[in-house]
């Protein structure tokens, strides 16, 4: 396991909401320097905590088909039906699951009928099922981070003391802070409320 701390933590949350955001506001919204965050982002690459920078395409958007497809296998045959699927171009998304009903999910994209098709460019043999579920409305994934590993050190940002189990994050000014609660969260806001009138 790796251990974060806050810091990787909000640019983890920066990068995880908009992957093209610089240094420098990262940097800033971090009240922190552009050289640290570089290198806090060099080590996080480094350990694969992260693995690549890429896009989020709507499919929809370009007339792109996207379903969901379930495998009922029988024990021997997931290692190999999951290789032979990692190497389709349509599918995008691969899970192994723990419920004998349906083994191997995955998410494909693609054209209807190449989607279709897939079953004839599998080896069935020990595949008990397969269903293609259309997708009719793709919302957007949640992408917060689960913060109840005791791998990853967070302190609260009004008590400081350490979170345990999910933090609550709010952000203020476009910096992000991170509570052990609500009642901690609220606080905070009052703080600064207080401090911001009488600033002006």
């Amino acid at each position: 396991m790796v251990e974060l701390d806050n810091l990787d933590i909000k640019i983890l949350t920066h990068l995880q909401d908009n992957g093209r955001k610089s240094y420098q506001e990262i940097a800033k919204s971090c009240l922190t320097s552009v050289p640290t965050i570089k290198s806090r982002v060099d080590r996080l690459l480094e350990l694969g905590v992260i693995s690549k920078f890429t896009i989020d395409i709507d499919n929809s958007k370009l007339g792109i088909t996207e379903a969901i497809l379930l495998v009922n296998a029988k024990p021997r045959a997931v290692s190999r039906i999951t290789e032979e699927l990692r190497g389709l171009e349509e599918v995008k998304e691969l899970y192994v699951t723990s419920d004998s009903d349906a083994a191997i999910v995955s998410r494909v994209a693609g054209d209807m009928q190449r989607i279709l098709a897939i079953q004839d460019r599998i080896n069935l043999t020990d595949v008990n099922n397969i269903r293609i579920i259309s997708v009719k409305n793709a919302f957007r994934r949640d992408s917060t981070i689960p913060l109840a590993s005791s791998s990853i050190t967070l302190t609260c940002a009004y008590c400081e003391r350490k979170v345990t189990g999910d933090a609550v994050r709010k952000k203020f000014d476009d910096k992000d802070y991170f509570f052990c609660c609500t009642t901690c969260q609220g606080e905070f806001e009052k703080k600064y409320l207080k401090l911001l009138a009488n600033a002006q």
